[in-house]
């Protein structure tokens, strides 16, 4: 931020630069739609907000067949009835305007005052207050009522359809109501967030979690310890549907006629790979007890800062429309950049594709006689005593890795070289060349990241050598030193066409580049392995210019004296090979 007391201002701004429909009024902080006054001629207007901190609601629903307005207070702080009134007027029609507000008490009671003064002024009004918490019940919540939640959103798209189609203003809160009294919400938070500008910051233990959570950092209804996503949902959901919990039974199911509308939230600082977790999730327990679903629409919508949590939201509709086609109605798309126009009605478990065969990386060889292997055995323990000295020297590798990469590097050779262990002995050793693409395939299946495709493209390369090195020889054979160091050289361009990383830049390549050019030139192994050591070595000084470590500051790279740890990695697996060869 730059400055805490104006991050809701510069937000705004930042909004309606990014958006060239929107507008906004400076000064009382309204967010309103460019052609307003085209809007307010033919529609229904309608407006919402409350606090900052929620974003993008409420203001980044402003737009084509949604809401024509949006009114902001400071962070967790509702705006005055001034600001209000000024956005009540900026969207005057004379089809009249609908309010949304959030059930808490300071949007209430400002919105009431400036709604009462609209009408003095003759504007035709009505407003509508969201209450679909399900966390807080009948007793608990007593004359304060249910708090506004996500399902708040759900009503600005309802209700901004039905505007748009040429809904009178009672059609219009019509809608906007039959979605409050249907809808009910739950969340739960791994945290609190932080307010801007606030010296202080409520946390939870970091083996804690909280459910029921709000959307203005207030405690929820209950902690407990971390769970995983299966039971998070499944709690939820049954929090919201149980009919036999009377103090918080609001939306009463009728399988038979009804289905439901799912709303996956993001209450603001959760990832968007965990939060597609929480949809599935969600998605199989309606599935698993018979619930009808509509459409899933999951994002972030309503949010509470940086929270780490989640909301869900069930709306439940008529399977028969009456008066109201919610499909439609949903479908309709909005020119609002907080809406997702990509919702679509329909669901179905029935999305997985398992056809097989599609990611075989076998190939059959162009030239199946060359590149015969004599001694077969040796070349499989030459090979399980390579991957044995990586596993070996895996904590080391970790070790390098962990002070200037991401630590992983050690790991995903070990898993490799387990997995090549496990499958020498299924391995036809007797020609290289199936050899190593079965070695290769072998490796695409057990290894990640960007070690495993580069072993996998000169392995690939490698192969295609062997079958050119030893269609040389008089009897096509792959017996000698010659023949693989220049299929080792014809691998080793292939794989240059395929990365930038060439000796010198503090990658493996610094040792796989001497290793096979100096085998190629003294068809020595001892040599080559030499040279190997020398590079591996050189790269403890190098300036890290690919991989992990090249975000990190030269000077932290040098002070580290550490080596890469691919290169590493690799002169384990090439000196490992050399002690099996000798054997």
């Amino acid at each position: 931020m730059n400055d805490p007391k104006d991050v809701v201002i510069e937000s705004l701004k930042g909004l309606c630069y990014t958006n060239p429909h929107l507008r906004l009024l400076e000064n009382e902080k309204v967010v309103y739609s460019s052609d307003i006054d085209a809007i307010a001629k033919k529609q229904v207007t309608i407006i919402s907000g409350g606090g900052a901190g929620h974003e993008p609601a409420h203001a980044a629903f402003v737009g084509e067949n949604m809401l024509t307005g949006a009114v902001s207070g400071q962070v967790f702080a509702s705006p005055s009835a001034g600001q209000i009134l000024a956005a009540l007027r900026k969207v005057r029609s004379p089809h009249g305007t609908l309010v949304i507000i959030k059930n808490y008490t300071g949007d209430c009671l400002h919105f009431g005052l400036a709604v009462e003064r609209a009408k003095a002024e003759g504007m035709n009004i009505e407003m509508v207050v969201v209450g679909d918490d399900v966390a807080v019940g009948r007793e608990k919540g007593g004359l304060v009522g249910r708090r506004g939640l996500a399902a708040t959103v759900l009503v600005h798209k309802v209700a901004g359809a039905v505007a748009a189609q040429g809904g009178s203003l009672t059609e219009v809160r019509d809608a906007a109501k039959y979605v409050i009294e249907h809808s009910a919400t739950c969340s739960v938070s791994l945290d609190h967030c932080h307010v801007p500008g606030s010296s202080s910051f409520a946390s939870l233990g970091v083996d804690e979690m909280e459910w029921g959570t709000g959307i203005h950092n207030e405690p929820g209804a209950k902690k407990s310890g971390i769970v995983d996503v299966k039971t998070i949902v499944k709690e939820l959901l049954f929090t919201i549907l149980d009919e036999n919990d009377k103090d918080r039974a609001y939306l009463n199911l009728n399988k038979d006629n009804e289905k439901i509308v799912l709303l996956v939230n993001n209450l603001g600082g959760i990832p968007v790979l965990e939060l597609g977790v929480v949809a599935k999730e969600a998605a199989e327990y309606l599935a698993e007890n018979n619930i009808e679903v509509e459409r899933i629409i999951s994002g972030t919508f309503m949010t509470s800062l940086n929270m780490p949590g989640a909301s869900l939201t069930l709306l439940k509709v008529p399977k028969t429309y009456g008066n109201l086609d919610f499909s439609s109605l949903l479908d309709l798309p909005v020119g609002a950049p907080g809406w997702l126009n990509n919702s679509r009605r329909g669901f179905s478990l029935d999305v997985l594709d398992h056809t097989a065969g599609l990611s075989d990386m076998s190939v059959e060889l162009s030239n199946k006689t060359a590149g015969k292997i004599a001694n077969p055995a040796a070349v499989a323990d030459a090979l399980r005593a390579g991957a044995e000295n990586i596993i070996a020297h895996e904590p080391e590798i970790t070790h390098y890795d962990t002070i200037l990469g991401d630590g992983d590097c050690g790991q995903t050779l070990k898993e490799g070289s387990n997995a090549l262990i496990a499958a020498l002995s299924s391995i036809d050793f007797s020609s290289g060349p199936s050899a190593i693409l079965a070695i290769s395939d072998i490796l695409d299946t057990n290894m990640g990241g960007t070690s495993a495709a580069i072993y996998c493209i000169f392995l690939n390369a490698l192969a295609i050598g062997l079958v050119n090195a030893s269609c040389n020889t008089s009897d096509q054979s792959a017996g000698s030193v010659a023949v693989w160091a220049e299929a080792l050289k014809q691998a080793l361009d292939s794989l240059m066409k395929y990365t930038p990383a060439r000796e010198g830049d503090r990658t493996m390549m610094d040792v796989l580049i001497p290793f096979i050019n100096t085998l190629h030139q003294t068809q020595s192994v001892d040599q080559a392995i030499e040279a190997a050591k020398q590079g591996a070595e050189k790269t403890k000084t190098m300036r890290a210019k690919l991989g992990r470590a090249s975000y990190v500051n030269d000077e932290s790279v040098k002070s580290a004296a550490v080596p890469d740890a691919g290169a590493w990695g690799l002169l384990a697996l090439l000196t490992g090979i050399q002690k099996g060869l000798a054997q």
